[in-house]
């Protein structure tokens, strides 16, 4: 091709096998404007080359997007189903917390409702990245905004928040109710158990709480206790749990044996021939702590038997519930 000298191209056209040769002249503006419409040919092509990448790849990028919505709806919806299954536990926990409450007589220290004064409302804290729980901001990351799914499956998280947060403060409550009535209890069980419901010894009462002519004078005093006769030798027992605070010989009373059971009261065992515990012993209901005897002011083999509340004598008969 030969550029005539301003505005013509020749194009020669030489054949394989004739001699004849053709020459075409082309004007110079039409072999520029060729060029410039190849040049912006190339530049189209390229741009859309570049553009399909982009769109495919986004393509790529929603279904990817729709696959874990997918996901994330189905993990909702387990969640929900959990949520649903513990709500109804509580329920139930709820309402045996809540009976055995009446029936044990237990205090209320607020429950939920003075919980929730220590715990932050959550409906104040979604909204914000560092108001929302470590697993619900790592969900919402990997979800689109511009996803129109995402709304939905973040009000839907929220709502999960607020009922985590409402049960967390209902479970301390419960958890509070029942250490309260578990308190109750075992203070219950240890007074029951510090009670003299039982007779110290077998026997037969020979003379009750209450005024008497002494057999030592035969003046009119105050009888203070139970005398409960028996063979010598047989076993006292203590009436109650508690703490031997005593285990000597007592003037008038002989060897005699107390025991302190807490809440004020104390048992006496007076006139026993031997004592089989220690000062500072623990004893338990039924444990037998001395045999009966007729040491002291006695005028026979018996047992006196005292029971006294915050230092004041007390009928015995009175706690007593077995013979």
């Amino acid at each position: 091709m030969k550029s005539s000298t301003n505005r013509f191209y020749t194009i020669m056209i030489v054949p394989e096998k004739t001699t004849q040769v053709r020459k075409i002249l082309v004007p110079a503006w039409v072999v520029r404007l060729g060029a410039v419409a190849i040049a912006v040919m190339i530049v189209l092509v390229g741009v859309m080359v570049a553009n399909y990448g982009y769109v495919m790849s986004q393509v790529g990028e929603n279904n990817e997007l729709k696959t874990e919505n997918r996901r994330l709806r189905q993990s909702v919806q387990v969640f929900k189903s959990k949520m649903g299954t513990l709500e109804s536990a509580m329920e139930r926990v709820k309402t045996f917390s809540t009976r055995l409450k009446v029936i044990t007589g237990a205090e209320d220290r607020g429950g939920v409702a003075s919980l929730m004064k220590s715990i932050p409302d959550s409906a104040t804290n979604i909204g914000g990245p560092k108001d929302v729980s470590p697993e619900v901001a790592a969900i919402e990351a990997e979800l689109d905004p511009r996803d129109p799914e995402h709304e939905e499956l973040q009000k839907q998280y929220s709502e999960l928040e607020l009922k985590i947060s409402s049960m967390t403060a209902e479970s301390l409550a419960l958890e509070q109710n029942l250490q309260d009535q578990y308190e109750h209890l075992v203070d219950q069980k240890t007074f029951l158990a510090a009670l003299p419901t039982r007779k110290p010894v077998i026997g037969y009462y020979t003379n009750g709480f209450g005024t008497r002519y002494a057999p030592f004078g035969g003046k009119l005093k105050m009888h203070e206790g139970l005398d409960i006769a028996n063979h010598p030798g047989t076993p006292i027992k203590a009436t109650a749990d508690g703490v031997v605070t005593f285990s000597n010989t007592k003037a008038g009373y002989g060897q005699t044996v107390i025991v302190d059971h807490g809440y004020g009261l104390q048992t006496w065992y007076a006139h026993t021939r031997k004592i089989l515990v220690k000062s500072g012993q623990k004893v338990r209901r039924g444990d037998t702590i001395a045999l009966l005897g007729s040491s002291g002011r006695s005028t026979g083999p018996h047992c006196h038997y005292e029971v006294r509340v915050n230092g004041i004598p007390v009928d015995p008969l009175s706690y007593i519930l077995e013979n």
